[in-house]
């Protein structure tokens, strides 16, 4: 029998909001979906639901699901847990197809009457058709149908409306907005994301069943604490193997993170060793965090499959440079040392200048002159032993050196570098203290995002995951040291 799409759940034609108080002057969360989903863009009818009914923004106040006229598909619950199973049941006698569980106060919590509720609530849904996301989590977000659980903040990336090939499941409701976020800010959008908290009824592998399906979803990307099938959701990752890459940061790693696993979705986290070898085993990408999560899924949707580890770091300065090569070769890559030729080339560019390092790393400081920075990636590219550049670019030492760095130049610069050269490359936009670096990296990591680079904040976060993305074509071709045809033939998934 084949499984159910959970397609409806991302495509809803109406939702109800249940919680939303009708005054304005004591706003509440429930009030923040209504607006959010509004100024998202939900194309859909929106019903906002309180006991005491009324108005707001405009719009009618229901005081109950049953009361709403036509169909309603998907209803947000933000309302204390131990209502609940009476809005499940009037869901069930309404045909709705789906209820998002936003409160926390069941399985979560230390208590006996939490599990209890939740256990209600599921046996109600079930007897009556209907499918649970949660509770105790944000819910959806999926910009194509214009469902979304935060807007935009002033101070802040907010959720664009922009799709792309990025899935996200995650157990976590502040871990999926932060990846979101910095993805976005990383020229990487999504297709579908999903915070699912407690999993009472759809689970984590239910979600990844259907992004394996999903035709918009290239890429998937999981935070979980927790499963509540082991055998199945590994053989779900088994199947996804070689087809579409999955990357897994395991929450609850430690004895106090699975304490705090188990007291924040009520999952049984399992040890640390033998998640990291069964996430490899069947063939998806161990994350240790979720900024390397998202570094990445940069490297994935943003850069060309390496034709081997050979890489290049074009920067400046003797002490970063020492630190460069440790991070590149901590993390798995090579650092040779450029071939004699290529490097009497950089000195023909350069000439012999006092501090100049043309052996790997490569001190060609683009703001001395940004017809030399080109020659010199130029040549560099071009060698056969050379796989992956990595740009970097120091931004403290530079505002130090000059209070007027010439952006655009090097912006340009670079935007001609990435027409013409077919080698892998990213890069390193580095900083560690003062606000006209910031502002620097600011401005271009905005503009090179929009060059389609892969973008990243330290030398470290860059080769692991360009290690990594490697590791993973590695294993697809069953080989030790793998060989895949020449990078210019071949494309990022």
């Amino acid at each position: 029998m084949s499984k159910p799409s959970l397609d409806y759940l991302f495509n809803p034609s109406s939702i109800a909001i249940a919680g939303v108080s009708p005054d304005v002057n004591r706003p509440n969360l429930a009030q923040l979906f209504v607006k959010t989903l509004r100024d998202f863009g939900f194309k859909g009818e929106i019903y906002p639901i309180h006991p005491s009914g009324g108005e707001i923004f405009g719009t009618k106040v229901y005081t109950n699901v049953r009361e709403i006229p036509g169909p309603l598909d998907y209803v947000i619950s933000a309302i204390p847990a131990r209502f609940t199973p009476q809005l499940i049941a009037d869901c069930a006698a309404k045909g709705v197809k789906a209820v998002h569980l936003f409160t926390s106060g069941y399985a979560e919590i230390e208590d006996e009457i939490g599990k209890k509720l939740e256990g209600e609530i599921l046996k109600i849904a079930r007897k009556g058709g209907v499918r649970l996301v949660g509770p105790n989590c944000m819910g959806l977000y999926c910009p194509s149908s214009g469902l979304t659980f935060a807007g935009d903040f002033p101070d802040q990336i907010g959720f664009p409306r922009k799709s792309g090939p990025l899935g996200l499941i995650s157990q976590s409701g502040g871990n999926c907005i932060y990846t979101i976020r910095e993805a976005v800010e990383r020229g990487v959008f999504f297709s579908k994301a999903i915070s699912y908290g407690n999993a009472a009824d759809l689970n984590e592998t239910d979600y990844l069943e259907y992004m394996a399906e999903d035709p918009q979803t290239k890429l998937i990307a999981m935070y979980i604490e927790g499963v509540r099938d082991g055998k199945r959701f590994m053989q779900a990752l088994k199947n996804l193997a070689g087809v579409k890459p999955v990357i897994i940061n395991k929450g609850g790693n430690t004895e106090t993170g699975a304490r705090a696993c188990a007291s924040h979705t009520g999952s049984l986290a399992g040890s640390a060793a033998i998640w990291q070898d069964l996430i490899k085993q069947v063939g998806a990408i161990p994350a240790g965090s979720m900024s390397e999560l998202v570094d990445m899924a940069v490297a994935f949707l943003k850069m060309k499959v390496p034709h081997g580890r050979n890489t290049v770091v074009i920067g400046t300065g003797g002490g970063i440079a020492v630190q460069s090569s440790d991070d590149i070769t901590g993390a798995g890559l090579n650092l040779p040392i450029l071939p004699q030729e290529v490097r009497k080339k950089l000195v023909n560019i350069y000439g012999s200048e006092a501090g100049s390092i043309f052996r790997n790393p490569v001190d060609a400081p683009p703001m001395a002159s940004v017809q030399k920075y080109v020659e010199a990636v130029k040549v560099i590219s071009e060698s056969s032993q050379v796989d992956v550049l990595i740009l970097h670019c120091p931004f403290d030492i530079w505002a130090m050196v000059s209070r007027s760095l010439p952006l655009r130049p090097f912006i340009e610069t670079v935007a001609e570098l990435a027409k013409v050269i077919d080698k892998p490359m990213a890069a390193v936009l580095h900083y560690n203290t003062g606000s006209s670096s910031r502002q620097m990296v600011a401005e271009v990591q905005e503009k090179f995002v929009d060059l389609g680079l892969p973008v990243y904040p330290s030398v470290q976060r860059a080769a692991t995951a360009i290690n990594r993305y490697i590791e993973y074509y590695e294993r697809l071709k069953g080989v030790k040291k793998f060989s895949v045809a020449p990078c210019s033939k071949r494309k990022a998934c």
